[in-house]
């Protein structure tokens, strides 16, 4: 379906594409990943609405408009779910149903294997262990990645006040979030050109806070500035451990991240960070399985540029369910558990959803709360810690039948309210809440999945695309104009 691209912002109203029906109705648990190619793959519960019944895998293929039924599932209902790896060209999902099971699709033409399993071609593989919690309504399966992250997240331009530990965003409303946490500010005009800093905390969308700052005075008005995954050139290495002169890190910010060395001794090595200190990486023992972990095999030395990025070695679970269990497992290890990580602040549920965004936030994980509320979550993956993010909603909450997922090269959620045809887009830099645009028809408020996201096409626009809960109707709706 070709499209010229052209809709303005303030002249253009967005329009819907009605696109070829789901094969099924589909009720309590559904959910959609996408390839970033060609193919969505969609997993839904249906032939009752009111009980655990039959769960299909689909795929939908963006370049003809058509369905593909694969194969049907592990019967299920509230709580489905499905993430695609990019790193190891799979599928992960969830059938829910208050079920323990896990579950791999292949895509490869080769063997692969996933938490020890040997996953065949083209072939649902039941994993091990089971899940450490069943999986009901809201449940989220999030896997992290640095596959395709920029490492140029942002620009700024300074305003007036700025300090050496203090950046201000000229923009208004601002362009600053919480989830910039962790990321390196790098100046790149002005007087203080190449000085660095690491952003502790966000104060307002239009002031950074830094650490480690190099900065020697406050930046000028129109000096630009970047944000990006930190880089350093390393001042010395051990056999596990990395170091640079001059800086204070937060303690274990980067933990469960990876280092890589880009270039210099060592140059092409990649390998987890274990914990951090003020100006110290150690590294993660070794395990059986992950290539990632362990001493270095050459070690860096003050030649070495390195960068510091997400690891795409695990599998993040929260069973929802009202529960605040939150769980990940190690991908590539020989023999894996499911490992407990700090509990969510409130219990978590309906009309909830744990996202990632490596364009925007790549060292944190957002949750939606649902369960009636308008409560947002950060959890940060290093520091294992959550924080509750501003929410200015008035009395809109979401619940059951809720759809939320993220926009993060927008800094933003696009949410569908449930039992309605509603939609609005949460600012995650102002905690405000807008109108977007409408959909053709209401969601009920009965049916748990997220049958709503936002994807980008192989030529690289941005597509919101839903299915209705309780029918077969398929939509997408361009971005171009947000």
């Amino acid at each position: 379906m070709s499209s010229g691209y052209t809709f303005k912002k303030g002249n253009d109203a967005p329009i819907w594409h009605w696109l070829a029906a789901y094969s099924n109705v589909n009720y309590n648990g559904a959910s959609f990943a996408y390839d970033g190619v060609r193919f969505i793959y969609f997993v839904s519960q249906y032939g009752s609405s009111s009980a655990v019944s039959t769960t299909g895998l689909y795929r939908y293929d963006t370049w003809s408009n058509a369905w593909q039924w694969m194969q049907n599932l592990v019967a299920g209902a509230h709580g489905a779910d499905i993430e695609y790896d990019s790193t190891r060209n799979c599928l992960y999902f969830i059938t829910g149903g208050a079920l323990t099971g896990w579950y791999v699709l292949n895509l490869n033409t080769f063997n692969i294997t996933i938490a020890g399993v040997v996953c065949l071609p083209y072939t649902v593989t039941t994993m091990t262990p089971v899940l450490p919690f069943a999986a009901g309504n809201g449940a989220t399966l999030t896997w992290v990645t640095d596959d395709g992250l920029p490492a140029q997240i942002d620009t700024a331009v300074a305003a007036a006040g700025c300090t050496t530990t203090s950046l201000i965003d000229s923009t208004t409303p601002g362009t600053f979030g919480p989830g910039m946490i962790g990321l390196q500010v790098n100046v790149l005009s002005g007087a203080q050109t190449g000085q660095t800093g690491i952003i502790s905390a966000v104060p307002n969308a239009n002031t950074l806070t830094l650490i480690c700052s190099t900065l020697t005075s406050g930046l000028q008005v129109g000096d630009v500035f970047e944000m990006r995954v930190p880089q350093y050139m390393a001042s010395s290495a051990t056999a596990s451990t990395l170091t640079v002169a001059g800086n204070a890190w937060v303690a274990n910010i980067y933990a469960n991240s990876d280092v890589v060395i880009l270039s210099g001794t060592g140059a092409g090595q990649r390998r987890r960070i274990a914990s951090n200190d003020t100006t110290t990486l150690t590294l993660a023992g070794a395990v059986t399985g992950s290539v990632n972990t362990g001493n270095w095999t050459t070690t860096p030395d003050a030649t070495s540029v390195f960068k510091i990025v997400p690891s795409s070695d695990f599998l993040y679970f929260q069973p929802g369910a009202s529960t605040t269990q939150f769980y990940k497992i190690e991908l590539s290890a020989a023999a894996p558990a499911w490992t407990s990580l700090t509990a969510a602040p409130a219990a978590i549920s309906n009309g909830s959803n744990i996202m990632y965004s490596k364009s925007y936030a790549p060292f944190q994980l957002i949750a939606a709360r649902g369960l009636a509320t308008s409560t947002l979550y950060n959890y940060n993956i290093g520091l294992n810690t959550w924080g509750t993010l501003t929410s200015f909603w008035g009395v809109e909450t979401i619940s059951l039948g809720a759809g939320v997922t993220m926009y993060g090269s927008k800094r933003k959620l696009l949410i569908h309210k449930e039992g309605t045809n509603r939609m609005y887009w949460h600012d995650l830099t102002t905690g405000i809440l807008e109108p977007a645009m409408t959909m053709p028809y209401a969601v009920p408020g009965a049916y748990d999945g997220k049958r709503l996201k936002i994807l980008k096409s192989a030529d690289g626009v941005d597509w919101a695309y839903v299915m209705r809960p309780g029918g077969q109707e398929w939509f997408r709706v361009q971005l171009e104009w947000v």
